[in-house]
């Protein structure tokens, strides 16, 4: 056992320092669900035991799950654009860079005895934009350009300050590993734990314009590079049988994970760089319809309100002249951005419905479909800076299926679309300079991913 645990962690401990490419999610910044077998069941897994993987949903299914090693990856491809009309900002209309991701997964559980089990599972989150800026040069790469070489001002960049052929956007790596254990009360009930160990990365470039704008008291830190952040939390879970084990119920707490404060963007993100990951909880069911169908059922809830910098309100787009919502009439740094009021991206809490079915065609082989759905965080009126985080889709379908290559090697994939969502509003350049009654701005992002797990047995 411990040289499993061991290689376990050695190897998860590697893939979080090679997997910067986790930089595009779609419930908000989390993923739908983690390996092949949870994403083609729309992300389902509190109450269905998702064997290696089950720590990432819910510990106390682990209870169901055998010795055994899940290693997945999925290609991600989600395009995504922005369009602004502003006198002050310029006309942009243009998508962003970099299309394909690589996202990894990966869990294990380990039966110590009849009621313990022990488990881990390496999961992502995170997101990505860059746009291409005014390139003063000898060519103009902007797509809205008409003669080279003479490009007008962007969002990012109302003043030309960029460098020729630079680039502007953002980039958000949030990586977990769960340590975990379950306990059987008797053979309806189970309880779980995990330890959350957070990591992440975040690195802004191209946001002059925030400091020209006067949105940060010191434009010079925006553009810092990488920088990074840890930090803790907990995981708690429930899991019971019901109805001769054909209802199985599940319930899992994550608690928001407490980070330690990114310094170099103390003047970015509100509460001097504090970026904590938002608290979520989930509830399912899954029933049994026959002996070889079943039915789950999630909904969760994440609360990303409840962190400033991502929380508060952006630029007041009913007053050009009264930025920050939170401190109307004053003009002080604590209202600036990384202030304790300092302005954000204004999302507000998600709840996420997921629905997937599990088919044994045979003993081999099993079909996966699912749906999921949740409204994206994204108000009308948070369009300016939400063009750097353009989580947009709301409406998802996924399929699957995996086979049995013998008793120790299993094959799962997955293929998910994201239909495009497009999100308009007004912000607080308008087209004249002067306050907009009705659209000047638009955000949208479609999204497609294919994905594979293999699932060890030992």
């Amino acid at each position: 056992m411990k040289t499993y645990l061991k290689r376990a962690l050695c190897i998860a401990t590697t893939v979080g320092l090679m997997a910067p490419t986790i930089a595009t999610a779609t419930n908000g910044y989390f993923l739908i669900g983690f390996g092949a077998k949870s994403r083609a069941m729309g992300g389902t897994g509190v109450a269905y035991n998702m064997e290696g993987m089950a720590a990432a949903f819910n510990p106390a299914t682990m209870v169901d799950s055998e010795n055994e090693f899940d290693l997945g990856a999925e290609i991600f491809h989600p395009p995504r654009s922005i369009y602004h009309d502003s006198g002050v900002l310029g006309f942009t209309d243009e998508p962003s860079n970099h299309d394909l991701f690589m996202i990894p997964s990966m869990g294990g559980t380990y039966k110590y005895d009849d009621n313990i089990t022990l488990g881990f599972a390496f999961i992502g989150a995170g997101l990505k934009t860059e746009y291409n800026q005014s390139d003063t040069s000898s060519s103009c790469q902007r797509t809205n350009s008409v003669t080279p070489g003479s490009c007008p001002p962007t969002v990012f960049n109302p003043a030309l300050t960029t460098v020729p052929g630079g680039e502007a956007g953002v980039e958000l790596v949030q990586m977990q590993i769960l340590p975990s254990i379950a306990y059987k009360l008797n053979n309806q009930h189970s309880v779980g734990a995990s330890l959350a160990i957070g990591w992440q990365f975040f690195r802004a470039e191209g946001l002059e314009s925030f400091g020209d704008l006067g949105f940060t008291p010191n434009s010079t830190a925006i553009d810092s590079g990488w920088d990074n952040s840890y930090g803790a939390g907990i995981r708690l879970g429930y899991f019971g049988k019901f109805l001769n084990d054909d209802l199985s119920v599940g319930v899992n707490y994550s608690s928001r994970t407490y980070m330690t404060k990114f310094e170099d963007y103390n003047n970015l993100f509100a509460e001097q760089g504090d970026f904590d990951i938002p608290e979520n909880y989930t509830i399912g069911l899954a029933y049994k319809v026959i002996p070889d169908l079943v039915v789950a059922l999630d909904i969760q809830r994440i609360n990303y309100s409840d962190v400033k910098s991502v929380g508060n309100p952006g630029p007041n787009a009913a007053d050009p002249g009264d930025f920050n919502p939170l401190c109307p009439g004053l003009d002080d740094d604590s209202c600036k951005l990384g202030g304790d009021n300092g302005m954000g991206f204004g999302w507000v809490d998600q709840t996420i419905y997921k629905l997937g079915v599990d088919w044994s065609y045979s003993e081999k082989i099993n079909l996966r479909a699912g749906l999921n759905y949740g409204e994206s965080p994204i108000q009308s009126e948070e369009v300016l800076f939400n063009m750097l985080a353009p989580a947009t889709p709301e409406s998802h379908i996924t399929i699957g299926a995996s086979y049995m290559f013998n008793k120790d090697y299993e094959l799962a994939v997955n293929y998910m679309h994201a239909f495009e969502n497009v999100i308009t509003g007004p912000t607080a350049f308008g087209p004249g300079g002067s306050v907009v009654e009705g659209t000047n701005a638009a955000i949208s992002m479609v999204q497609n991913s294919l994905g594979a797990t293999l699932r060890i047995k030992f």
